[in-house]
């Protein structure tokens, strides 16, 4: 993970992502080493168990933080790495921090919301109104910017006064080397500035994993294009448009996979209702 993170990740060249030193996506996602693990009995057997789901691994992502100087991410879920799927439709992230991460000293980490106290879902439902409302807007005379763009996004759950409360029931962990997160989608979270303390940066790597009966999303991929074509910006990366093309075909039956479909596969049963 640290050599696939170190040899790719890059300073963001746009507003996306400014908040890292350097990030990238889709690292390791046809690598030999990263399939290899897809293939791991044990593994494959833990993530199933764990989340009762049927899985296939989708994408890997790198992100570094700057000592004293970068913020990440603000309060968010993954409405980009999940946007070519049906909200309803299950994803999962493994959040590996490269380095050791001390809640109580240096940070550097991430806060989360157990979604017993509240779920993020309804991230994915407000994201898809903007597009229609961006466009009505646009046509009938009015001028927006990324800025605009970016606070109707994300002030839902970062102005002030929710960033306050979201902080308040966050809960942020301590990590050793080889300690990992794994969440849903739905799980709001958002980086943990690294203070000072005697690591320079922070080097994180994260693996996606949808489920095998996700289904493309057509509309949901065209609203997410919409402002990127409209302001101009990257947003990482174009795997939503390729992953699949047809509304409601089974993602992981894409002829994207061709090849590495049964690599990517993680095969066990899921335990039944209630186990």
């Amino acid at each position: 993970m640290r050599k696939l993170s170190t040899s790719q990740i890059v300073p963001p060249t746009d507003n996306y992502g400014s908040g890292f030193s350097k990030l990238k996506y889709d690292i390791g996602n046809d690598d030999a080493t990263i399939l290899s693990l897809m293939g791991d009995q044990g593994f494959a057997a833990a993530m199933v168990k764990l989340t009762g789901q049927s899985l296939f691994f989708t994408q890997g992502l790198g992100f570094e933080l700057e000592k004293n100087k970068s913020t990440g991410f603000p309060w968010h879920v993954g409405t980009q790495s999940f946007g070519f799927q049906r909200r309803e439709d299950a994803g999962y992230t493994i959040w590996t921090p490269l380095c050791r991460i001390d809640a109580g000293g240096q940070r550097g980490g991430m806060k989360y919301v157990s979604k017993q106290v509240l779920s993020g879902e309804f991230i994915y439902q407000h994201i898809n109104l903007l597009p229609e409302y961006m466009r009505d807007l646009i046509e009938a005379g009015g001028e927006l910017t990324y800025d605009d763009f970016s606070d109707l996004k994300n002030s839902l759950v970062n102005s002030p006064q929710m960033k306050g409360l979201l902080d308040h029931v966050a809960e942020e962990d301590s990590f050793e080397p080889g300690d990992a997160l794994i969440f849903d989608k739905y799980v709001l979270h958002r980086s943990v500035q690294l203070g000072e303390g005697p690591i320079p940066s922070r080097l994180a790597y994260a693996l996606r994993f949808s489920s095998l009966d996700a289904r493309y999303d057509k509309s949901r991929v065209e609203a997410l294009s919409f402002p990127r074509t409209t302001f101009d910006y990257s947003a990482g990366s174009d795997y939503n448009e390729k992953v699949a093309s047809r509304d409601g075909e089974l993602v992981h039956q894409s002829s994207y996979f061709e090849g590495s479909r049964e690599a990517r596969t993680l095969v066990g049963v899921p335990p039944l209702p209630g186990a």
